[in-house]
């Protein structure tokens, strides 16, 4: 992807001890080193949290946030605009580049999510294409262990409420949510004309419960296979 920044990265004086939100994810070295001037620039007028916090000026103490997490928040802001995509991307893959053996799955999941999607808005360029594929891939492959993780969650937040009204956990069951991955991956596949795949991976979906219109998907899939295989 074509940055609009120029590609001076060189920081100022004022700019060589970073502190608040990059400090406190030890992100300093990323910060000064694989940003430009100009990009930073952007992140400081363009990122304004609900918190209020500063990027990287001020105390920063305490966030409930992994590192991942927070970069993934961060790369979003930058996402939509074509001209900042070159920074979400830079973003999410120091995102990435920070998953350890600590790193929760549903973290991974949802940047995961976020780079696919970013990639599939590109895909006309270079690879972005196959890549939006791959992260779609690493993102289902997490499926079962995120799907675990969300349900465990759930219970953990619900049972509170539950206790306190009288109430059972049961009152409350999960429900799992859509899944771009599998969702964005069944698109490129009916692009592809490659219907049994299609099928097999929405069937995938369903057996996993994640919500979407799989049924219709696998439905439409069958009948275009049958089209191909009728005689002219």
């Amino acid at each position: 992807m074509e940055s609009i920044f120029p590609e001076s990265n060189k920081p100022k004086l004022n700019e060589r001890n970073p502190q608040g939100m990059i400090k406190y994810h030890r992100l300093q070295k990323w910060w000064l080193n694989e940003l430009t001037a100009s990009e930073r620039s952007r992140i400081r007028d363009q990122y304004t949290p609900i918190s209020g916090s500063k990027i990287d000026d001020g105390l920063y103490t305490n966030s409930s946030n992994s590192t991942v997490k927070f970069l993934k928040e961060l790369g979003s802001w930058f996402s939509s605009k074509e001209g900042d995509r070159p920074l979400a991307e830079k973003i999410y893959k120091e995102a990435e580049r920070n998953i350890n053996v600590s790193t929760s799955v549903v973290d991974m999941h949802f940047l995961y999510g976020r780079m696919l999607e970013l990639f599939y808005l590109n895909r006309n360029k270079g690879n972005y294409y196959e890549l939006a594929k791959e992260y779609a891939v690493k993102q289902i492959d997490l499926a079962t262990n995120v799907l675990k993780q969300m349900e465990q969650e759930h219970i953990r937040i619900i049972s509170k409420t539950a206790q306190r009204e009288g109430l059972s956990v049961l009152d409350f069951p999960f429900r799992a949510p859509s899944h771009s991955g599998y969702k964005q991956l069944a698109i490129v596949y009916k692009k592809e004309k490659r219907w049994d795949d299609v099928i097999l991976l929405c069937e995938q979906a369903i057996t996993q419960g994640w919500c979407g219109d799989w049924e219709n998907r696998v439905d439409e899939a069958i009948r275009e296979r049958l089209k191909e295989k009728a005689p002219n």
